[in-house]
């Protein structure tokens, strides 16, 4: 058993972060200390549904109560296997608190088992901000951006410009649920018209654009591009063969399932993507992103390091 400290602090982002509609500056953290770490967890408003409360009374509850076993180490199992036997809070225990339990496990298994790491490096897609511009993407291979119904004049150009600069560029245009089918097909005949063809054919695929998901799959006879999941793939992970890219968030789902989840999928294309994360539990997105080395990911880092 491990008692842990916490407090909570405000920290700033780099550039403004979009979440749900808003353009957070900063936000709240917990600030954890274990075994003379510091962990630094947040939730986005809107986003997250347990609050920085509720992680904390679990966090504390779970490193008090419960002994660590590390002999037998799986990483596709609950708590990593390191608990013997579960009881009725261990199984009550939502996702994202789940999250950033093992986040702090795996943290502890860092230090206790290095060979089981590596450090390989990590693609990554960029995501657009118009803070920075485009030069400061000058040599990104894959760029996210964020569109809705009322900005593809300003995507076009916002591609053009881009494709200036590396015509080898790789973009993923993220939809946020914020399109009807109609409006993605003209969002689509307007790239089309508006940028070069071999950029067009560089859009890795539109992600998560619908209100109605069911449209994804009218899309799909509709249009040659692709359609990645995102926010709905938490309601899908109980299934296989669905067929297209799945932007995978592991603060929604907890570690230990996706890392299950991508080793029985291992033909499935997954990105791993952080919610804004503090670096000192990015070490987890990274573990599970090294399963899928071929992919960007979208794990930049957006946190003021130095406040």
């Amino acid at each position: 058993m491990n008692s842990i400290n916490s407090s909570f602090t405000t920290l700033s982002y780099r550039t403004p972060v979009p979440v749900r509609g808003l353009a957070l500056k900063q936000n709240r953290f917990l600030k954890v200390q274990l075994l003379e770490e510091d962990y630094f967890l947040c939730v986005l408003p809107g986003f997250h549904q347990a609050s920085l409360e509720e992680i904390n009374v679990k966090l504390k509850t779970f490193f008090s109560h419960y002994t660590l076993n590390f002999e037998q180490i799986d990483f596709t199992i609950k708590f990593f296997n390191l608990i013997a036997s579960t009881d009725s809070f261990l199984e009550t225990i939502k996702e994202e608190c789940l999250f950033s339990i093992e986040a702090l496990l795996l943290g502890m298994i860092q230090k206790t088992h290095p060979h089981l790491f590596t450090y390989d490096p990590i693609a990554l897609n960029l995501l657009y901000n118009e803070v920075d511009g485009p030069q400061f993407f000058l040599d990104a291979d894959c760029i996210k951006i964020k569109i809705n119904p009322k900005n593809a004049q300003r995507t076009i150009e916002i591609i053009n410009e881009l494709y200036k600069l590396n015509p080898e560029m790789i973009y993923r245009l993220d939809g946020n649920k914020k399109f009807e089918l109609e409006e993605l097909i003209f969002f689509e005949q307007a790239l089309k018209k508006g940028i070069p063809m071999n950029a067009f054919k560089k859009i890795d695929y539109f992600e998560e654009p619908f209100k109605n998901f069911y449209n994804t799959i009218l899309f799909t006879k509709r249009s040659e591009l692709t359609i990645a999941i995102d926010e709905s793939f938490i309601h899908y992970i109980k299934y296989s063969g669905l067929g297209r890219p799945s932007v995978i968030k592991p603060s929604l789902i907890g570690i230990s399932p996706v890392i299950q989840w991508l080793k029985t999928h291992e033909k499935h294309r997954a990105i791993i993507s952080s919610s804004f994360e503090h670096p000192s539990v990015m070490s987890a997105h990274s573990f599970i992103a090294r399963l899928r080395p071929h992919e960007f990911h979208g794990l930049e880092n957006y946190v003021e390091l130095s406040k």
